[in-house]
C-alpha cells in the first residue's frame, strides 16, 4: 500500500468510527479507532492525539453507561 492509500483507509476507519459514536455505538467506534491507530502508527510512528481522544471519549462513555 501506498501512503496515499494508508491515508485514505485511516479516514475511512474515523469516520465509520465517529458515525457509530453518534448512533451511541462506542464498542463498535473503538474497534475503528484502535485500526485507524494501528495505521497512523504505521505511517508515522506516533498516532495523532486526536485519534486517541476520539477513542478515549468513546471509552469513558462506555465506562458511564455501565
Amino acid at each position: 500500500m501506498t501512503v496515499e492509500d494508508d491515508s485514505e483507509l485511516l479516514l475511512e476507519w474515523v469516520d465509520k468510527g465517529i458515525a457509530l459514536q453518534r448512533e451511541e455505538k462506542h464498542k463498535e467506534a473503538i474497534v475503528c479507532f484502535d485500526k485507524a491507530i494501528s495505521i497512523d502508527k504505521n505511517m508515522g510512528g506516533e498516532p495523532d492525539s486526536n485519534l486517541l481522544l476520539l477513542k478515549d471519549n468513546s471509552l469513558m462513555k462506555l465506562g458511564r453507561d455501565e
